[in-house]
């Protein structure tokens, strides 16, 4: 029974994506493309992780096919916001799979939606700054800038949700410190290179000053943690550094 079930989830998750294909592809292949991947479902059975990954590895590529078939069509931005758009997709396989296979992972609907929302607006945020640069290292810089402020929010919200600590809610600092110096920098290398230093300071300053009250194992992990994000913006900063010495404005 339950294999049923995760098989008839995975096909219907499935049929929602091939939606994404043209209309012409879709009518001309659609029904032999869902009749072949529940073919796929039937043989491997079951609800165990072989069936989800299965669908995984299905999901992604079909998903990088339906941004080869689209983008032949369209206009440069449509191009930009369907990769957008389907590269989040492919990114909220993960924690969906996942939810499915891995003990006490309750999320609600609600959250896979902010999910997909908050990967797509990253996204968005990258293609629409990177795409006016030449420059590598400015590319780079907003990459790691981006991944990195993400990952920081991400991993706050659910300690926060998981301690109940208000004290955690500092470290969003960090981030009104990264927005409000890239608008005063106009997204300007110079400036941002400033403000990834500034905002990797802020972070190492109050992993100094703000008691964790964690045991020890907690505690040293989050040590961890904070070196590594410290490190990640301080690399974006140089990267910014090095665009503003190449002739990034």
């Amino acid at each position: 029974m339950a294999g049923d079930r995760a098989g008839l989830r995975c096909r219907t998750w499935y049929a929602n994506l091939l939606r994404l294909y043209p209309r012409p592809f879709r009518e001309r292949f659609g029904e032999g493309m869902e009749q072949t991947f529940h073919d796929m479902c039937r043989e491997h059975g079951g609800a165990g992780r072989r069936l989800y990954g299965l669908a995984l590895r299905v999901f992604f590529e079909t998903s990088v096919a339906i941004v080869k078939e689209n983008t032949t069509h369209m206009t440069q931005p449509g191009k930009t916001t369907l990769r957008v758009a389907i590269g989040a997709l492919a990114a909220l396989m993960v924690p969906l799979v996942a939810s499915q296979v891995v003990e006490g992972w309750n999320w609600p609907a609600g959250s896979f939606v902010l999910v997909y929302v908050l990967f797509f607006g990253t996204g968005m945020v990258y293609a629409a700054i990177a795409r006016k640069m030449g420059v590598w290292s400015y590319k780079a810089g907003v990459g790691v800038a981006l991944a990195a402020g993400f990952s920081l929010a991400w991993s706050n919200m659910v300690h926060v949700a998981d301690s109940g600590n208000p004290a955690n809610l500092w470290y969003y600092s960090v981030l009104v410190v990264g927005g409000i110096g890239a608008c005063l920098a106009r997204l300007r290398a110079p400036g941002l290179a400033r403000t990834l230093f500034v905002m990797a300071a802020t972070l190492a300053l109050i992993a100094v000053v703000l008691p964790s009250g964690a045991p020890p194992d907690m505690a040293r992990n989050m040590a961890i943690g904070h070196g590594v994000f410290t490190v990640l913006f301080t690399a974006s900063g140089l990267l910014f550094r090095h665009a503003s010495l190449a002739g990034a404005e």
